[in-house]
């Protein structure tokens, strides 16, 4: 959560450092994204309930029907390929999100709300929701195992905290040859890549060559 003292507070409204960094036109920008990214998510969600609605139907009478009579035979992974495109780990998320109680999804946005009006960058997306709803107030941890589309292993958390994204400092990209490299640290010098370390410095190589 970001902190300011007093004296950073009265510094930020001073009208002089208020036009000279532009803070109003800054915020508003800021406002803009956020909302962006509240649509979207919302849009998701939205999806998410049909596409429960598309495996409840797959999993009935009337659609096992239809499949039999056509000739196919579909399970889940099959489903969310051949209908959405997507691959399994993704369409099972989708899955468990449109199965989420409206009460946890209200308390994940208001959480992420408080976030935006506190100054920090909340993970408002499905990777986003679906951790807040399995961590009990541990938002780095990960799932362990597959997911499954049945089963949920949410419970009932005490304490259910939202994850707040770190802001990136540096990202550097590269392709060449058949190795793509791609490498991003955070402000606190968090290191994320799946390059080695000589596929990244052969990326700086070039850089250096350029410059």
């Amino acid at each position: 959560m970001s902190t300011l003292l007093a004296i950073e507070v009265e510094f930020l409204r001073n009208s002089q450092v208020e036009q000279a960094l532009d803070l109003r036109a800054i915020r508003s920008l800021q406002r803009t994204l956020a909302n962006g990214q509240k649509k979207k998510f919302a849009q998701t969600l939205e999806l998410s309930k049909k596409v429960v609605a598309v495996a409840n139907w797959f999993t009935s009478e009337e659609g096992k029907q239809a499949t039999a009579e056509a000739g196919i035979y579909w399970n889940n992974e099959t489903i969310g390929l051949k209908v959405f495109g997507w691959q399994k780990s993704y369409y099972y998320k989708v899955v468990k999100a449109g199965k989420l109680d409206d009460v946890i999804i209200e308390e994940f946005n208001r959480l992420c709300d408080e976030a935006e009006a506190n100054g920090d960058e909340p993970n408002r997306s499905l990777e986003g929701l679906l951790k807040f709803t399995r961590s009990g107030g541990n938002t780095t941890a990960e799932a362990g195992g597959e997911e499954s589309e049945d089963g949920d292993g949410d419970g009932e958390a005490t304490e259910r905290a939202i994850e707040v994204r770190i802001p990136t400092i540096f990202t550097m990209t590269y392709k060449g040859g058949d190795k793509n490299v791609s490498v991003r640290i955070n402000e606190n010098n968090e290191i994320a890549t799946t390059n080695s370390r000589e596929e990244i410095q052969a990326a700086i190589n070039f850089l250096n060559n350029l410059i």
